[in-house]
């Protein structure tokens, strides 16, 4: 425990590092233009005779092998002389000259770039800064060349410090750079000890990733930190090669330590061959980038930065991929890969943002890195600590696992006939209440109950049709979703109607609503139903017409009888009902008028008794000849409620 609380505060130390090297801020960007000079032959002059073609742009370029001259005015309002640092943000061009007048009519050039040793950088920085000194209330233009012959492309961070300000955050980088090397440090040796004692190779091969992790991160892409300048300041073929040479120890090894742990191998063979096979394809693209870049000449760098582009495609899978097996055991409850993918999680977004941003030409943060490497490192430890205990334990308690997973096998058997069980309980419920919304309730559970619906004959039941009066016209000014709209909130106002007064909706025949009494269950009121719902139809109708800006008017005829019902269809059921008085209630409805109830004699004598009923005498429908017919006018005794 005291080992976890030491690798802990020395984890946040560091985050507390880079955190304070980020907070601060330069002093100006300067308003960069832009020349591209393709060929990377034009000299000073050239670049100043051509000044009408400068152009504003970013100053990170991405991948190219022309040279580029960038021109800013540096500007000194003060009363004494002021001198800045100009720093390029960048560690990698190979070719970087800065030329500002040296106030006898000439031009002082300094020129540095990778391909030097770090002493001839005018200044000693991580990138390359220049030192600027403006004279008081002057201003001075400042030329910038640049030129990338390696496989890293064109990304500069331009900035203009104080020469304090830079002091302070190049101390911040440098104390966050310190403090994850005096960790890691810590965290190697500690495992190397162990080795030695233990003989497990496990915690080798962790000192050994541990090793390419810090190599990375101090030397990938220029790295961050000061490799360069205290480890070989004198080799900057090394430094170069370095750049690309890292990630190939980087790329094998925590992969390799990974799979060993989780034992991916065995879980996950054809994943595991595909994932060694991308790496070994990406190791034989970063060999021929190192090879080309100890050659040492520009016309290679179109190649290499070609080769850099694939490489970063080979490379975009690979932690992906090992992340999916890794979080596949772990969903299967894998202790060790649940490490792995706690520690990976930051270490494989900072990647991710890093290659991007390489890859886009712009200046990679590394500074990032730092705390997500350091938190990888911690938590591979603790998983690695926790391997051996974990492999004791599982010894012990190999018994009492075996007891465990059968009695959780059986609860989830358990668990799952009783789920199985609910499942069909609610989609028995859910079919029969789809059935009760198609059929009739009796004729939904003799289906249910038999899986058929025998057809019956109804000696006496009454048939009611509506029907709006010049629905087309109407439909035909009407947009289509606003006509539905009407219809389903008339035909839903409906069916409450039809429920209400104990009536059976048949069906709707588009604007046409057919809806019969005394069926499928028998009743001797089945006249005054159909009258009564007919009545309250048109009662919704009126007072609907009051409040909505389309008008409708409604038919409604009624006719008794005999029928026949039934169910018809083998995959959509249809309740329905055949018969003379249905084709007579129809033209019921079709003789009649406008907001007016039309029945038949027998309905009239049938419902008689509770409602008055004006005649017409007989009129003609259509294939029927003359047939006597009655307006309703309304209730005899009582007052039928009209706001239904």
């Amino acid at each position: 425990m005291k080992l976890l609380r030491t690798l802990w505060l020395a984890w946040l130390l560091c985050t507390a590092c880079c955190a304070s090297a980020q907070s601060i801020v330069p002093a100006i960007v300067p308003d960069i233009a832009l020349l591209e000079d393709p060929q990377g032959t034009l000299a000073l002059a050239d670049a100043i005779a051509a000044g009408n073609r400068f152009a504003p742009g970013s100053p990170s370029v991405g991948f190219t092998t022309s040279a580029y001259w960038m021109r800013f005015t540096v500007r000194n309002p003060g009363g004494e002389a002021m001198t800045w640092w100009f720093d390029t943000g960048n560690r990698t061009l190979q070719e970087v000259d800065v030329y500002q007048p040296d106030g006898r009519g000439g031009w002082l050039r300094m020129a540095t770039g990778s391909r030097y040793p770090f002493a001839q950088r005018p200044l000693p920085t991580d990138t390359f800064v220049f030192p600027l000194t403006v004279a008081a209330g002057a201003s001075t233009d400042v030329y910038l060349r640049v030129r990338s012959t390696g496989f890293l492309g064109v990304s500069l961070l331009p900035r203009l410090w104080t020469p304090s300000a830079y002091l302070q955050a190049a101390q911040a980088d440098r104390r966050a750079w310190l403090t994850y090397l005096g960790m890691t440090a810590s965290l190697g040796a500690f495992n190397l000890m162990l080795w030695v004692y233990l003989r497990e190779r496990n915690y080798l091969l962790y000192v050994l990733t541990l090793a390419s992790i810090v190599w990375a991160i101090s030397s990938t892409a220029g790295g961050f930190g000061s490799a360069f300048q205290l480890f070989w300041p004198n080799s900057p073929g090394f430094e170069q090669c370095s750049w690309m040479l890292s990630q190939i120890p980087v790329t094998w090894l925590p992969v390799l330590f990974a799979f060993q742990l989780v034992d991916l191998h065995a879980r996950t063979p054809r994943l595991s061959r595909a994932i060694w096979g991308v790496i070994t394809a990406l190791t034989v693209a970063m060999v021929a980038m190192v090879v080309l870049t100890v050659l040492q000449r520009p016309s290679l760098a179109p190649l290499l930065q070609g080769l850099y582009v694939m490489g970063w495609f080979l490379w975009l899978p690979v932690y992906p991929l090992v992340a999916f097996a890794v979080g596949r055991e772990a969903w299967r409850g894998d202790r060790m890969a649940r490490y792995f993918c706690l520690a990976y999680i930051p270490s494989i977004v900072v990647a991710a943002a890093i290659s991007t941003q390489a890859l886009r030409g712009l200046p990679p943060a590394l500074s990032n890195m730092l705390w997500a490497s350091a938190f990888e490192l911690l938590v591979m430890a603790l998983a690695l600590a926790d391997y051996l205990n974990s492999e004791h334990q599982e010894k012990i308690g190999a018994q009492e696992a075996l007891l465990d997973s059968t009695r959780r096998n059986e609860q989830d058997l358990e668990r799952k006939v009783l789920q199985r069980t609910l499942e069909l309980n609610a989609e028995q419920k859910r079919t029969k209440e789809l059935l009760y919304n198609i059929l009739p309730v009796e004729l939904a559970d003799e289906l249910s109950a038999t899986g058929q619906a025998r057809p019956a004959r109804h000696e006496s039941a009454t048939v009611l049709f509506t029907d709006f009066a010049g629905f087309t016209a109407v439909a035909s000014t009407m947009p289509a979703d606003r006509m539905v709209a009407e219809l389903n909130e008339i035909f839903a106002a409906f069916d409450d109607i039809t429920d209400e007064c104990g009536v059976e909706k048949i069906k709707t025949i588009g604007d046409a609503y057919m809806a019969a009494a005394g069926l499928p269950k028998p009743c001797v009121d089945h006249a005054q139903r159909c009258v009564r719902a007919g009545l309250k139809m048109i009662a919704y109708i009126e007072q609907r017409n009051r409040r909505h800006p389309f008008k409708w008017t409604l038919r409604v005829g009624i006719h008794s009888g005999p029928v026949v019902a039934g169910v018809v269809g083998k995959r959509k059921y249809a309740f329905d009902i055949w018969g003379d008085t249905v084709n007579i209630a129809s033209r019921m409805e079709s003789s009649g008028e406008g907001m007016r109830v039309n029945v038949s004699a027998y309905t009239s004598d049938l419902a008689g008794g509770e409602f008055d009923c004006e005649y017409r005498g007989k009129v003609a429908a259509k294939g029927k000849g003359e047939i006597d017919m009655y307006f309703v006018r309304g209730a005899r005794n009582a007052a039928v409620t009209m706001d239904g």
